[in-house]
């Protein structure tokens, strides 16, 4: 039998058989291998619960600032809004209504001699809000109220009071020989004069009510 199998194996036979021996081994070795994974497929083990998520990463660089956005086109004119309601008279631009009643403090220091011995003090009152007419200036000496021009001043230097259309002046402290030279009011306050002995002078309060 291998004599005949000499005689007969000539080179490209002698090929052809070891191409045949190698087809086969490597058949053998696939089927080995996939056997193998089959195997090791079936032998793998449940699949494990998920992971817990992992914590954030570090924030990255701002990025650069973006073009400005065109200008958007003008709204329709909203409706006219509802008239409003009388503005408060106690403010400004407005009169200071009738009866009421405003007030403050005063001072009349005498400066050097104009004259012989007596020299020039000055009172301006503003009353803040502009009366509707002209009050009647009266003055109030000191520890003369409830007596001297009660009915016009019924107040006090404690609780200055004034009749309706009156400005009237409660002296607190008087200087000796102090006399009044002029009083001028106004709707809007009123100014008096005074000439005494310098280096003196009075104080007091005030109160005007509106006519």
């Amino acid at each position: 039998m291998m004599k005949v199998i000499r005689r007969n194996l000539t080179p490209p036979t002698a090929l052809a058989v070891i191409a045949l021996v190698f087809a086969m081994c490597g058949g053998a070795l696939a089927a080995k291998s996939s056997t193998t994974a089959e195997a090791s497929k079936s032998n793998r083990g449940p699949k494990g619960p998920r992971g817990k998520q992992g914590p954030p990463g570090v924030a990255g660089p701002q990025g650069p600032k973006g073009d400005t956005g065109a200008s958007g086109e003008r709204g329709p004119a909203g409706e006219q809004g509802l008239k409003g309601n009388t503005g408060d008279p106690w403010t400004a631009g407005g009169f200071l209504p009738s009866g009421a009643s405003v007030g403050g403090t005063w001072v009349a220091g005498v400066g050097p001699e104009v004259v012989p011995t007596k020299g020039a003090a000055a009172v301006s009152i503003s009353f803040g809000l502009p009366l509707k007419g002209v009050p009647t200036i009266v003055t109030v000496k000191k520890d003369q109220e409830g007596t001297e021009h009660a009915a016009e001043c019924p107040g006090s230097v404690a609780f200055p009071k004034a009749a309706k259309g009156y400005l009237c002046l409660y002296t607190a402290s008087e200087a000796v020989g102090l006399t009044q030279q002029s009083a001028t009011p106004s709707p809007f306050g009123a100014i008096l004069t005074y000439l005494g002995t310098p280096g003196t002078g009075s104080a007091g309060v005030w109160a005007v009510t509106a006519p």
